[in-house]
């Protein structure tokens, strides 16, 4: 568990996540419960930092789906590199189908965050979220990107 700073919990009953804004991007802790204890040695525990380039779509959709207006899936692919023992990681933010009439959202579509980083059943965490779930994702995603400025990390260049 990170403290000392700000950060945002969304807990279940199977773990905790948490949502620490830094400079560079948005860090995501979770870890399982066991006995209703946290304990980072039970597969599934994840430490990741989502960088900053990722958080901008991620704010968006969280805001949108907190809103209940019209959105895609957010998908963040990370790319484990050449000689890695990881696999590929994804975090995917995503809601049920709209139940609304003709396919429209009606406001009681179950909003999903997925964090992916292998096969195996406990590597592969989906973690329902309500409002107050959603609300902490936005909040955390904007801190991260107020930090980015005033820490002069937001740096865009032109891809070549």
């Amino acid at each position: 568990m990170y403290l000392g700073g700000i950060h945002f919990s969304i807990n279940k009953s199977f773990g905790n996540l948490q949502l620490v804004p830094e400079q560079k991007g948005l860090r995501l802790v979770y870890t399982p419960l066991e006995g209703g204890k946290e304990d980072k040695t039970l597969a599934g525990y994840l430490n990741l930092l989502l960088p900053l380039d990722a958080v901008g779509g991620l704010w968006a959709t969280a805001r949108a789906f907190l809103y209940a207006v019209e959105s895609l899936d957010e998908n963040v692919i990370l790319h484990a590199k050449n000689g890695e023992e990881r696999s590929d990681i994804l975090v995917k933010l995503y809601r049920d189908k709209p139940k609304g009439a003709q396919g429209k959202l009606s406001g009681e579509e179950t909003c999903w965050l997925r964090l992916v980083t292998g096969r195996t059943e406990e590597e592969r965490r989906r973690i329902k979220l309500g409002p107050r779930d959603l609300l902490c994702l936005e909040l955390a995603c904007n801190s991260v990107m107020i930090l980015a400025g005033v820490e002069k990390q937001h740096n865009p260049k032109e891809a070549s």
